[in-house]
């Protein structure tokens, strides 16, 4: 057991003599170098200031819709197409009739609201009489609470009634038991698709057979990396180029960000919107995209600055004379061989600049 010590305290001794040599002495993730160093002379430092930067992002994206300005028409019962009133490329406003539709189910409802509406007319007129009649005291009490009563429940049928129609988007100014359901555009915008076939059987979940837009506007969605996604707030100017046109710049603004990162990706979902008057931008087109921040400050420090291990990038940042402390950072590549950093070092630090290599194998 005694020479078993013996061997290990000499082995510390060896290591502890070898950092001496080199100057470098190592605690943990301090590092100090003894007075008689020769790398005192060959390292320099730089207190971290922030400094004006025009930031530029770059991320890729997907046109789309405006989700308020895009809808899918589908029949809201089931039944058959009797007749289409549109075609590709036609202009519609918000109302406009797309296809008749021939069911027995809108017949139902358009019947059940008739009825209902009929049957509130007839216990309010019968209220209203026994109300009279109640008055000369001619009719009970009790005859006027049911009387009323049963008003009340006529109504409720009635108002039932007309929400289940609403709720199809039946037009009941024009309803007729028997006929046809007009189907009608949701918004104003241009007929993108159109494949009703007249005579075809509709089942009620079936997919939408009509889609209308307006591509006056659309988004642009860009995913925007977990590094740069604190700076899109700041956005002033997007430039966009769509992947079929790229010498074509297209301006455009960020309207929304998601409020959270995808677990995948660790991307943020960001919205940009574009005028597209002149209809070039068509949805699920590919896009580059090109946020600039203008007139701000940022933390920028040199590559040599950086090191790497198998935690990240870190710094040495000085904590005391000739005395380090790795501190890790997180940070990006930008123009002119410069890191941005945006977590780990504060303005005012003191970080080594020029010489950080000598410290590489000290991790």
């Amino acid at each position: 057991m005694g020479a078993i010590l013996s061997i290990s305290c000499a082995h510390n001794n060896t290591n502890e003599s070898e950092v001496a040599e080199n100057g470098i002495i190592v605690h943990g993730d301090t590092i100090s170098l003894a007075a008689e160093s020769p790398l005192i002379n060959k390292i320099e430092t730089e207190v971290v200031e922030a400094r004006d930067y025009d930031l530029k992002l770059s991320s890729t994206g997907v046109v789309t819709a405006i989700p308020t300005a895009y809808a899918e028409v589908a029949a809201p019962f089931g039944g058959r197409v009797v007749r289409s009133m549109v075609h590709i490329g036609q202009q519609v406003k918000a109302g406009s009739p797309l296809f008749e539709i021939s069911s027995s189910n809108y017949s139902e409802v358009v019947k059940n609201y008739i009825q209902t509406k009929g049957e509130m007319e007839l216990a309010r007129k019968a209220m209203e009489r026994v109300r009279d009649l109640h008055q000369n005291r001619v009719a009970s009490e009790k005859d006027l609470d049911e009387a009323q009563q049963s008003y009340t429940l006529a109504v409720q049928e009635y108002r039932h009634a007309v929400a289940v129609a609403k709720e199809f988007q039946i037009d009941l100014d024009g309803a007729v038991v028997g006929q046809p359901m007009i189907v009608r555009s949701p918004i104003s915008g241009k007929v993108l698709r159109n494949e009703l076939v007249i005579g075809e059987y509709l089942k009620e979940d079936a997919e939408a057979k009509v889609v209308v837009a307006d591509l006056s506007k659309v988004w642009v969605k860009a995913n925007v990396s977990e590094m740069e996604s604190p700076y899109v707030a700041g956005v002033e100017d997007v430039e966009v180029r769509l992947s079929s046109r790229p010498d074509s710049i297209i301006l455009g603004k960020v309207v929304y960000t998601d409020g959270m990162l995808n677990n995948e990706t660790r991307t943020m979902q960001t919205f940009i919107e574009c005028v597209n008057t002149s209809g070039i931008m068509k949805p699920n087109m590919y896009a580059n995209v090109r946020m600039s921040l203008k007139g701000q400050k940022h933390i920028l420090i040199d590559n040599t600055a950086a090191l790497q291990s198998n935690k990240g990038r870190y710094v040495l940042r000085k904590i005391a004379e000739n005395t380090y402390v790795k501190t890790h950072i997180e940070a990006q590549s930008v123009d002119g061989n410069q890191l941005l950093v945006t977590n780990g070092i504060s303005v005012g630090d003191e970080i080594i600049t020029h010489g950080a290599f000598y410290f590489i194998d000290y991790k």
